[in-house]
């Protein structure tokens, strides 16, 4: 009887032994599988910096579910200076900030203040078309009213008086005066004068700044102590870099504190850290800022712009991945959250030239995953 304990015992230990073996072989499997994504990621960014006139590369991937947390930094913030990039700078984030524009809409359309297929009219009787042009339109890219920025009296006035601070009411009235690319509703075309029309009609709602919706209904909800919402001014809050070029490449042109903020406003005047916005986009994706139903309709409501590709409630959806891009002089950004893969991308580059950080993005899903 002491001898089969014994077996016994020796048995179990034998298995228990085994059993730390096998697991250990399998982390170290996942450790260097792991690492193998990590160096791809790594030399893809490296060629970026060495390929292209991009400077600087901010790349942040968390993958939970395989357990990769990974921020890397190639270039330069300051070129002149030559200035390692940092990671946990800030930086501009451009037309991700019509993300959080339209998460208050939406959350004001929980609230009962307002419906999707309201009419502008409703709002703003007097805009061209406004009664065939809906909440929805606006926040899907479906309205045809003219992209202000796309304006050459617009971009004539920025350059010339790049200190000028701007009203959205003069945004919205260049994009208007340019008349429509086609009848609300029956096309897609990306628009930013439909995102100021919506910082205007939040404003006319709540009767407070666009700045202070954003502020409390966002950003201190998820603690985000180094993002913000620019109303005006050159400058922007925190230790960052500089943000080189306009579109295209010309020696080491600094457009970090240029042009006056307000000309881009609900459409673009947000900044961040690559850090918050992992945090901001999870909850954009994840939930918990707007009703289980709304949010739904957000991730699915979805108009096809490209292959892969869908826009749908002032979200952009690559894949499997939501969130948005943007860019503004100086700065471009991509950030994005698959709820499906549980994976988070965040990239910035500290400059505005015909390369996007989408590109990065698209390369990095491939080696994770094969597709995006």
């Amino acid at each position: 009887m002491l001898n089969k304990k014994k077996h016994l015992v020796f048995f179990a230990s034998v298995l228990i032994l085994t059993s730390m073996i096998v697991l250990s072989c399998q982390e170290e499997t996942v450790i260097d599988a792991n690492q193998q994504f990590i160096d791809q990621m790594e030399a893809v960014t490296d060629s970026m910096i060495e390929q292209t006139h991009v400077p600087g590369v901010v790349a942040l991937v968390v993958d939970h579910k395989r357990g990769i947390d990974w921020l890397y930094t190639a270039g330069y913030s300051d070129i002149p200076n030559k200035r390692p990039m940092d990671g946990h700078f800030t930086f501009r984030i451009g037309s991700n900030t019509k993300t959080f524009t339209g998460t208050v809409l939406l959350q004001l359309v929980d609230e009962g203040r307002l419906a999707l297929n309201d009419a502008l009219s409703t709002y703003f009787p007097t805009f061209p078309k406004a009664d065939s042009i809906t909440i929805a339109m606006l926040c899907n890219m479906t309205s045809g009213i003219f992209n202000y920025t796309d304006a050459l009296s617009w971009q004539e006035s920025l350059f010339t008086n790049p200190t000028k601070v701007w009203t959205p009411e003069e945004s919205v009235e260049i994009g208007f005066s340019e008349g429509f690319y086609f009848s609300p509703g029956s096309d897609w075309f990306y628009s930013n004068t439909n995102t100021i029309i919506l910082g205007m009609l939040i404003e006319k709602l709540t009767g407070n700044s666009l700045q202070a919706e954003i502020e409390n209904r966002i950003i201190k909800p998820l603690g985000l102590n180094n993002t913000g919402f620019l109303t005006s001014g050159l400058t922007f809050p925190g230790t960052h870099g500089r943000g080189y070029y306009a579109g295209e490449y010309s020696g080491n042109d600094d457009y970090t504190e240029v042009f006056d903020i307000s000309s881009f406003w609900a459409a673009g005047s947000a900044y961040s850290t690559p850090r918050e916005l992992q945090t901001y986009v999870e909850a954009l994706v994840q939930g918990g800022l707007l009703s289980d139903t709304l949010q739904q309709r957000r991730l699915n409501d979805l108009i096809e712009v490209a292959p892969n590709t869908g826009y749908g409630l002032c979200l952009l959806k690559r894949g499997s991945f939501y969130g948005h891009n943007g860019a503004l002089p100086g700065f471009a950004s991509s950030m994005y959250h698959s709820k499906e893969k549980n994976c988070t991308i965040i990239i910035y580059f500290n400059c505005l030239l015909e390369v996007s950080p989408d590109y990065l993005f698209t390369r990095f899903t491939h080696i994770l995953y094969g597709d995006g």
